[in-house]
Parts: structure tokens; C-alpha cells; sequence
């Protein structure tokens, strides 16, 4: 089992790559050939270009200020170089270039002004470690090892650079040698729920099972939301034979992996100024329901990227939660005419029209969404109940029994089902459905009451 399958991978907004895709012939594919660059930069030795050596990549695809954050840095380097600033400062306006090329995943770029700025000032611990996530980036993890190695000789205490340490030497498929890296993170910081994740994996490649559900244990301890470490430890019970045990976490294994606290990177993030991260902003805002800070952040998100379908649609959620629905629909209309094929928009919308009693709309909103997403859960869901609501049961029938389909956990769906069949008298569908749905919720009053009831019906 790879890395890749038991944590969640970070590093400088590795999701933008999905959602911005830079047009550069080389990026994904860079930073193969890493030369040493530890030493101490000589004031006396001959200055190559750094700005020469690094080639940009197409940025029209990218938001306008996205493009301009790039064009900024690059000419910031090629200033330091044109008024002979000294080694330190040149290579730190290359680390601050390389810091924004790796988070829009040009990787080549990335590398080569991270390099740069490792050689011109070796000191600074945040070149190297910048330069450690880029080549985890671009799967070089031999590459990433060293970078993180140098970091360790800056900081040897850093906690998030010995479990990324520890990580490459996994990828490299040397768990021998990620062991203590992983067990030195732990005597650091006991709560390092990553670092216990690492030394369970190392474990698991050992075969010592119990060693290896021990941590996890602990893990899901401090940072329960981690699904990701279910698997996993569903293998380690596996391994000891506890087979109830390990069907429970295959059951709730998920894709969340363990939180890094990581100073170094919040440093890093400093130099940035993307639209993902007011998305992450908003989100967490969301989640505790502060929604006035979640459409402010979703606001600075979108001046930076105003096209962004997913932050609108996003702010509409927030707006809807203060209770404003227009200026909602207003902004889930803008967001499904910039990006037509974008279930998201519509479905926010269908959801907003169907609370406001618009149900016609409401309905072809959510055929929408099914159109271009057939497995959308929450459509085939919202749809349904939106014919229920106009008393189209048969049409809706189909509808609940996918919803139920892709997640038996929904118990409206059941209902709404049972209650369709049952006003259009298909009686013995009813009692049917019924059984399977008292079978998956055994413990639900609404749905025992409806099948006592159409067990005395027609008989």
C-alpha cells in the first residue's frame, strides 16, 4: 500500500491545480535533476541570471489577479538582480516566486527559484522546506527528502518537517528510515496525530499489527475527523484477527486525513494571496455558523477571481443563511450564466427557489443538475420532494429510490418514497419498500408507524 492511499498529501494549495491548470509545458514534470545546494553563497563567485533560468508559464488562463501576483514576484527578482542586491535578498525574491509558482502548480518554475533561493540564502529555513513540498508536488520524494533534511539542519525541533520527512522516505518505499523520523516527531509533540499516522504505516510494512493499531488508535483519539486513518486501521485488526473490529472501520473509512500543525507553512502562506484561501476562510466561517465573516471572506475570494463559480455559489449559501435570499438567487443566477455546466450553481439554486415555494423553477433547476451530474445525490433528493410537494408521485418514485440507493442513510427518502406508494395505491409496492426500509432503520418510529399502517390497508 502506498502513501498515497493512507494520508492526505498538502503543500501549497495543491487543489488550485485542479481548478486554474496552468498552460506550462513542463509543469508536473520538473525539478527531476536536483543539484546540492546547501553551501554558503560566496559574495566573490560570478552571479548567474536566477530570473533567466526560470520560464514562466502561460498565464492567460488565470485569473487577472492571479496573473498580476505572478508578473509582480518575477519582476520583484529581476529588480533585486538589477541593482546587485546582495546573494540573501536575491534568493529570497526567488523563494518568494517559487512559493507562488509551486501553490499555481508550475513546477518547474517552482523548483528551479526554490533552488536558487536555497543556494543564495542557505540560512533560511523556508526555501528548503518551500522546496520539499514542490518535488512531494511533482512525486519526487528522493528530492523532497533532501529538501526536508536541510530544513531539519535549520530547525531541528520542527515537527511538520520530520513527519514530511518521514513521508518521503515512505514514497521512497524506505520505512526503515522514516521510523524515526516519525517517533522523534511523537517525542516532540505526543498529540502529533500525522507523526503517530506515519509510525503506524511503518508498522503496517512490518507487520507489527498491534504496534500499528495502537497509534492509530491514539490518532483517531486526537483528531477523530481523520478518516482516512479507518483504513488502515481496519488493515491492522485485520492483521490481529479482530475481523467485527475491522469491518466497523471499513465501514466509517473516509478520505480526511490528520491535521499538521505547521508554523513554517502559515509563514509561507503569508506570500500569498489566492482565491482558495478566502474559500477556506468562508468554509470554516460556515462551520461555525459565523455566516456575516463567511460572505466577507467569499467577497475578498471573488474581487480576486470574480468568474469563480464555486465562491459565488458559496457566498449564496452564506446570504441564504442571513436569511437573504434574494441577493442568493441573484448571485447563484451569476454563477450558472459564467459557468453553465456547473452542477454546484444550479443545484444551490434549485435548493433556494424550492425554499421560496418557486417549485416549477425549483424543478428544472434540479433536472439541471441531474443532467449534467446523474449521480447527484441532493438533486435526485430535492427533485423528488419538489414533484411530492405538487403531487406528481409517480414521478418522483424513480427519484427517492436513487437517492436511497446511493445513500441508505436517508430516511426521508424511505418515507418519502413509502408515502408516494402508498397515495397511489400501489399497496403491496408500499408494504415492500417498507420491509426493506425497516431493515436498514430498524429503530425508526416514522417508518415502523407507516408500515403498521399498510399492513392494515386493503387486506
Amino acid at each position: 500500500m502506498c502513501w498515497g492511499e493512507f494520508m492526505t498529501r498538502g503543500g501549497f494549495r495543491a487543489v488550485l491545480v485542479a481548478c486554474v491548470a496552468l498552460a506550462a509545458p513542463a509543469c508536473g514534470g520538473g525539478g527531476n535533476e536536483t543539484p546540492e545546494s546547501g553551501g554558503q553563497a560566496s559574495a566573490d563567485a560570478p552571479r548567474t541570471s536566477v530570473s533567466g533560468s526560470i520560464t514562466l508559464p502561460d498565464l492567460s488562463p488565470l485569473p487577472a489577479s492571479l496573473a498580476d501576483q505572478v508578473r509582480a514576484r518575477y519582476a520583484e527578482l529581476q529588480r533585486a538582480e538589477a541593482e546587485s542586491a546582495s546573494a540573501v535578498e536575491i534568493g529570497n525574491a526567488a523563494g518568494r516566486l517559487g512559493v507562488l509558482m509551486g501553490a499555481l502548480g508550475s513546477l518547474d518554475a517552482a523548483v528551479r527559484s526554490l533552488e536558487s533561493a536555497v543556494a543564495l540564502s542557505p540560512n533560511d529555513p523556508r526555501w528548503p522546506y518551500s522546496l520539499g513540498h514542490v518535488q512531494m508536488q511533482a512525486q519526487n520524494p528522493a528530492a523532497a527528502a533532501v529538501a526536508f533534511e536541510r530544513t531539519l539542519t535549520l530547525r531541528p525541533s520542527d515537527v511538520a518537517a520530520l513527519i514530511w520527512f518521514g513521508r518521503a522516505r515512505l514514497d521512497e518505499g524506505r520505512p526503515q528510515e522514516a521510523g524515526p523520523l516519525f517517533e522523534q516527531a511523537i517525542a516532540i509533540d505526543a498529540d502529533a496525530a500525522a507523526a503517530l499516522a506515519g509510525a503506524a504505516q511503518v508498522a503496517l510494512a512490518e507487520q507489527a499489527f498491534a504496534r500499528a493499531a495502537g497509534y492509530l488508535e491514539r490518532a483517531l483519539e486526537i483528531a477523530p475527523q481523520a478518516s482516512g486513518l479507518r483504513y488502515p486501521l481496519a488493515l491492522a485488526y485485520r492483521g490481529l484477527g479482530r475481523m467485527a473490529e475491522a469491518n466497523e472501520q471499513l465501514r466509517q473509512q473516509g478520505t480526511e486525513g490528520p491535521p499538521i500543525r505547521d508554523p513554517l507553512m502559515e509563514e509561507l502562506d503569508e506570500f500569498l494571496e489566492l482565491p482558495m484561501d478566502f474559500e477556506q476562510q468562508g468554509i470554516l466561517a460556515l462551520r461555525n455558523s459565523d455566516w456575516d465573516a463567511a460572505a466577507a471572506a467569499f467577497r475578498e475570494g471573488l474581487a480576486l477571481d470574480p468568474e469563480n463559480p464555486a465562491l459565488r455559489t458559496r457566498l449564496a449559501t452564506a446570504l441564504s443563511m442571513q436569511g437573504d435570499n434574494e441577493a442568493a438567487v441573484a448571485e447563484l443566477e451569476r454563477a450558472v450564466a459564467t459557468a453553465p455546466d456547473f452542477p454546484q450553481a444550479h443545484f444551490g439554486l434549485a435548493t433556494t427557489l424550492a425554499l421560496e415555494g418557486r417549485t416549477d423553477e425549483a424543478i428544472e433547476r434540479f433536472r439541471t443538475v441531474l443532467r449534467l451530474e446523474p449521480d447527484h445525490v441532493g438533486a435526485h433528493m430535492g427533485l423528488a420532494e419538489a414533484l411530492h410537494e405538487q403531487q406528481r408521485f409517480a414521478e418522483s418514485l424513480p427519484h427517492y429510490a436513487a437517492a436511497v440507493e446511493a445513500d441508505p442513510a436517508i430516511v426521508q427518502a424511505w418515507v418519502g418514497r413509502a408515502d408516494a406508494l402508498m397515495r397511489l395505491a400501489r399497496l403491496d409496492e408500499a408494504r415492500a419498500w417498507l420491509a426493506e426500509a425497516q431493515q436498514a432503520h430498524p429503530d425508526n418510529p416514522i417508518l415502523r408507524g407507516m408500515a403498521e399502517g399498510v399492513a392494515t390497508v386493503g387486506r
